[in-house]
């Protein structure tokens, strides 16, 4: 989720506006519809988003840029190509998310909320999972995520593994036949695992952003106009045929009359319309529109913010008659000007200056 100046990653700013929006989108109206007067109104726009797992789509969009950018931001001429990774991924994510902390610890006071100290605490590292300790917002299990795959990617880097397709490719194959594995025990067993469902997905999340960092090798060669090796063609089609095809067979087969698994025709829909956003926005967008970069440069307070904005509105829901009973899109709406407004604010005297800040602490002299 960083800020990129240079114009052939333009596409990838878009991505990030369109998939962060995607989220707000399913967010706000599975909060809305369920409150009082909502539903008459119409369901469609929760329904389209629930159905198709909208902010699924935007998740798996989110960890193939992820993927696509992170590893290659590690410099291979530079010695302290670690050190300034890590200072930089540091000030790129932590200050904005200590400041929704700030802000959700704000909220709960105000609204008289009870709040755990050793909850709040324990969020501070974003890896509060470790602590088994609940995320003060649900979406910060994705954070958690992206702190393991940049742990993973600085560990290859500094054993000078990390260009190495084939590895790349067996550690994709690895994670994902760990998640089938997981999958299948349970359905084996017909007993649910006691380990949490985001730690089940996060091999098959770790293959999504691995098979991201080979597109990126990809896209990097045809922007050279060079042609890329068999090897990483035929790893990079090995690694799609894993990762999406499982989505890509459980939504036929789902059409088809197939239950395999559980919410099945949701998870398909959701994993396989993520890689095709990513692919039609890298490969067929040429022109961006201003509004989807400015929408990309803030895309992760976006991210990090409108659950906020959410929550305060349904406690105003609850004490102001005149917010009650609206169409869902009044509430999805408001939800996502306030929310935009926010970001930028944040991205603004937050963000932008950390982000800077970093790079000025790691300038070669």
């Amino acid at each position: 989720m960083n800020v990129q100046t240079n114009n052939r990653f333009e596409p990838i700013d878009a991505l990030r506006g369109i998939a962060a929006l995607l989220v707000i989108w399913q967010h706000s109206s599975e909060t809305f519809i369920r409150k009082i007067g909502v539903a008459q109104h119409g369901t469609f726009l929760a329904d389209i988003a629930k159905d198709y797992d909208f902010g699924r789509i935007g998740i798996i969009c989110f960890f193939l840029i992820s993927g696509f950018v992170i590893p290659s931001s590690l410099k291979d001429k530079d010695d302290s190509g670690v050190e300034h990774f890590v200072i930089r991924r540091f000030f790129r994510l932590y200050p904005a998310y200590w400041a929704s902390i700030v802000l959700v610890v704000l909220v709960a006071l105000f609204f008289n909320t009870p709040i755990n100290n050793a909850n709040v605490i324990a969020n501070t590292t974003m890896i509060q999972g470790f602590f088994y300790e609940p995320h003060l917002i649900g979406l910060y299990w994705t954070l958690q995520v992206e702190l393991i795959f940049y742990t993973l990617c600085a560990l290859l880097f500094y054993l000078k593994l990390l260009r190495n397709d084939k590895l790349i490719f067996i550690l994709i194959a690895l994670s994902f036949g760990i998640f089938v594995l997981i999958q299948y025990m349970q359905f084996k067993t017909n007993t649910p695992l006691s380990i949490s469902k985001e730690t089940q997905l996060l091999p098959y999340i770790l293959s999504i952003m691995l098979l991201g960092y080979l597109y990126r090798k990809i896209f990097d060669n045809k922007s050279k106009n060079t042609e890329p090796n068999k090897s990483l063609l035929l790893y990079s089609v090995l690694g799609t045929l894993l990762c999406l095809g499982l989505p890509v067979f459980l939504l036929v087969s789902n059409i088809l009359g197939f239950e395999i698994v559980a919410h099945s025709f949701r998870f398909g829909a959701g994993h396989s319309l993520g890689f095709l956003l990513f692919f039609i926005g890298l490969f067929t967008i040429k022109k961006v529109p201003k509004i989807l970069l400015f929408m990309g440069t803030i895309s992760y307070s976006l991210y990090l913010f409108h659950p906020i904005v959410m929550k305060v509105l349904s406690q105003l829901n609850m004490k102001f008659s005149f917010l009650l009973g609206h169409h869902v899109f009044f509430y999805m709406a408001i939800i996502t000007v306030f929310s935009i407004l926010i970001a930028y604010i944040i991205y603004r005297f937050i963000e932008k200056p950390a982000i800077k800040f970093s790079y000025q602490l790691t300038r070669n002299n």
